[in-house]
């Protein structure tokens, strides 16, 4: 995928779920998906890691980011 396409839009009005969303990779794909306009639920066991990984991606990449402990 080129850097041209990022932030596309090629997600628009999708929910997309990520599971493990609080590690390293997990929070790089929320952060992509975010980026092509998909809204991301964000699941993880860990509450104040998933909120907090939510927000910072919300905050970072813009869009709707939100946190479903698991």
């Amino acid at each position: 995928m080129s850097r041209a396409s990022i932030g596309s839009g090629l997600l628009d009005g999708r929910v997309a779920l990520v599971t493990g969303g609080v590690g390293v990779i997990g929070q790089a794909i929320a952060r992509r998906l975010t980026q092509h306009g998909a809204r991301v639920v964000i699941a993880d066991l860990d509450r104040s890691a998933c909120e907090a990984a939510a927000s910072r991606i919300s905050a970072e990449a813009g869009g709707q980011v939100i946190g479903l402990p698991v």
